[in-house]
């Protein structure tokens, strides 16, 4: 009983909410708040703040978090020693992605390796590349999925595969029957970009700046925290977009959206797969990272150990 309440705890500090622990847990939320009153019973102290429905950790939260990531590993080891006898598969992988892998590439990779592995229970967590690398350096995540370099020593980051954004424009836009704009052109645009602080935003000014173009220099009309609004925003007219190729696949299939150059602009960059060096791979994990350096998930994607 102690340990569920401390896998139990260890959801709700990760999931900082009693409610999205629930239902990481498939419990009800008043199982999930009455196995956290035990467990600070337990230990004698209080271990959660709970502020206008905020969950934060106490410092003995801190504490006793870690011991719980130390039992999870504890957990692994044992299963992964089984798995190693029984010749199967299963167990739990966390998998914490930025938003264009999270949702563009990772559903479907993760859709085709649990067809392969029935047994691994996949939970899929989508955040900035910050808050990714965060939680693959406290234990939370297993891999994360990250658009920027990281060079924290105890990370190990290996590249997954080469991304290009492009500039997109609806079917009717002036520019629709070309194949490249100028740069000066693009200054009388309506723009639409990610918010401050994403990866996407970064690379998409880098890629500006090498056309010669400053932030100070664009009509920038609006930010959007999605890369699917982006797409539904420029295709009701209201502008014109830099997001991942990765991204419009089907709207440009379907002609909904159109690809126009830019002419001196450098869009690419590289996705990365990071992992704890301290971390025990369990043999979920270690399936995974070999599904995919077999390129069996996607042609361009590599992932060398």
């Amino acid at each position: 009983m102690l340990d569920t309440q401390l896998l139990v705890f260890k959801a709700v500090a990760e999931q900082k909410s009693f409610s999205r622990a629930a239902r990481v847990l498939h419990l009800t939320q008043p199982a999930i708040s009455l196995h956290i009153h035990h467990l600070e019973e337990y230990f004698g102290t209080r271990l959660l703040d709970r502020n206008n429905r905020q969950v934060a950790l106490t410092e003995a939260g801190r504490v006793l978090y870690q011991y719980s990531l130390e039992l999870c590993r504890i957990y692994d080891e044992a299963r992964k020693a089984l798995a190693d006898i029984s010749g199967t598969v299963k167990g739990r992988l966390v998998v914490g992605a930025t938003l264009t892998l999270g949702e563009y590439f990772l559903p479907r990779v993760t859709g085709q390796f649990k067809q392969q592995y029935p047994e691994v229970d996949i939970t899929l967590q989508i955040a900035n590349t910050t808050e990714i690398t965060r939680r693959v350096l406290e234990g939370a995540v297993d891999l994360g999925f990250i658009e920027g370099k990281t060079a924290h020593p105890n990370l190990i980051q290996r590249d997954l595969f080469q991304d290009e954004l492009v500039l997109i424009i609806p079917p009717g836009h002036p520019w629709s029957s070309r194949r490249e704009v100028m740069p000066e052109e693009l200054k009388k645009e309506p723009l639409i970009l990610r918010e401050e602080g994403s990866g996407t935003r970064q690379v998409a000014e880098a890629g500006l700046k090498k056309a010669g173009l400053e932030p100070s220099m664009l009509n920038i009309i609006m930010e959007l925290g999605s890369t699917q609004a982006i797409k539904e925003a420029v295709e009701a007219g209201l502008g014109i977009a830099i997001i991942s190729r990765l991204a419009i696949k089907k709207e440009s299939r379907h002609n909904l959206l159109k690809v126009v150059k830019l002419r001196g602009a450098d869009f690419h960059r590289t996705f990365h797969v990071v992992f704890n060096r301290h971390k025990f791979r369990s043999a979920p994990v270690e399936a995974f990272f070999e599904f995919l350096r077999s390129n069996a998930a996607n042609p361009a994607a590599t992932v060398t150990r």
